[in-house]
């Protein structure tokens, strides 16, 4: 009796298995990275007998300088998403609706920040504020960027509105322009059926894309410290905070940075997805 050749059902359900076993096993890698970090904090110190999260929850000293990040980091995070957002509706609205010459010369130096290295963004803003003769004047005598916690905006601010406008163009791109085309034709004006018909129906997105700048401004590291610098209880935001107990041997106060920041990191992108937002902004 010769065997039957598998049925189309059987070849799909192996199909299935098959390429499914493979973003299964990469979600374990990202999972197990992660959990290790926090299996580390509830091991024992042979030394004291105690936890290591218990350990730093009782250094005063540690707790000062971690919840002083964790201040400086939401203030200087929430501003930038605020001026990302404000300045991405314009812009992103511009890049979803309108044709222009030399449109995609516009788009790329729009993704620009996105794609040059962090580390090469921050050296690139030191040495514009430091060399240029409007960045000396605002330095000197008005906002006193460098090494500042306002360079800590300026630094997130720089890498994350392009990320904000691109993730409020997509909220704008799923806005059917014929709305507006139907509002203009019922006597509203251009800028009224921008304000009435596509804000509206973009909030969500737009929120959406807040909440993702908001993080990705959390997550800075190399501008904010290539800017602003790395001085404890002044301009050290988190990420800031975890390289430097890292550097100093104290691994444990930088793995429980790191597991603050995942845990963050998790919330936002469970209210980005909530909201609406679109897992690809490009």
């Amino acid at each position: 009796m010769t065997d039957l050749p598998p049925r189309p059902a059987g070849r799909a359900l192996l199909l299935k298995a098959g390429l499914s076993s493979v973003l299964f096993a990469w979600m374990g890698i990202v999972l197990a990275v992660f959990a290790a970090n926090a299996l580390w904090l509830a091991r024992t110190d042979p030394a004291t007998g105690t936890s290591y999260l218990g350990a730093l929850l009782a250094d005063d000293a540690l707790r000062s300088e971690v919840a002083f990040s964790i201040r400086l980091s939401f203030a200087t995070s929430l501003i930038t998403a605020a001026l990302g957002t404000l300045l991405a509706v314009p812009s992103a609205y511009a890049l979803s609706r309108f044709r222009f010459p030399f449109l995609r010369v516009v788009d790329t130096i729009v993704d620009l920040p996105l794609v040059v290295p962090p580390l090469i963004a921050g050296v690139a803003l030191l040495l514009f504020f430091r060399q240029s003769v409007p960045g000396r004047f605002v330095d000197e005598h008005v906002l006193r960027v460098v090494y500042s916690r306002t360079g800590i905006v300026v630094a997130q601010f720089f890498v994350s509105s392009a990320f904000a406008i691109r993730a409020v163009k997509a909220s704008f791109d799923l806005v059917n322009p014929r709305f507006e085309a139907v509002a203009r034709s019922l006597g509203c004006t251009p800028w009224g059926a921008f304000r009435q018909v596509a804000l509206p129906l973009a909030r969500t997105g737009i929120v959406a894309g807040f909440v993702m700048t908001w993080a990705r401004a959390m997550g800075e590291f190399a501008p904010v410290m290539m800017l602003a610098g790395s001085t404890p209880m002044k301009t050290a935001v988190l990420p800031i905070t975890a390289f430097l107990n890292m550097s100093a041997g104290n691994v444990e106060a930088a793995i429980a940075v790191v597991v603050l920041m995942v845990l963050l990191s998790t919330v936002t992108l469970v209210v980005f997805k909530r909201l609406g937002g679109q897992g690809y902004l490009w």
